[in-house]
């Protein structure tokens, strides 16, 4: 990730309170809400794109569900971006066709194991 798309720490903690406070909704968050709440620069949405991945390779390593499954897109399907799901395909936590169906479904999967997991940084 380039250090001009990285997010402040402000940005950072930012980002894992509305996560955190989402996981205790048992909700999701849009890009659009997120951006706006974080209130990022552009380029916005390639700024928490780069946030989102960020998150999702630090939560894996840790062999941690993925708390950036949290944010979707605001267009139905509600789901995470493509790219998102490309970068999860690459870190071996979504395998198969990214098709609605199999999005769908890893979806629901990994957003019962976030709402279940006790977060340390919570």
């Amino acid at each position: 990730m380039s250090n001009a798309l990285a997010l402040s720490a402000e940005q950072s903690r930012g980002l894992l309170a509305l996560l955190a406070q989402t996981q205790q909704q048992r909700g999701v968050l849009t890009y659009r809400q997120v951006i706006e709440q974080l209130q990022l620069p552009a380029p916005s949405v390639r700024r928490l794109a780069c946030a989102l991945e960020q998150l999702a390779a630090i939560d894996h390593a840790q062999h941690r569900p993925l708390r950036s499954a949290m944010v979707v897109s605001q267009a139905k399907p509600a789901h995470p971006q493509l790219g998102f799901m490309q970068w999860v395909q690459q870190l071996g936590r979504f395998q198969g066709v990214i098709d609605e169906p199999n999005v769908a479904a890893w979806l629901e999967a990994e957003l019962a194991q976030v709402y279940a997991f006790s977060y340390p940084e919570v």
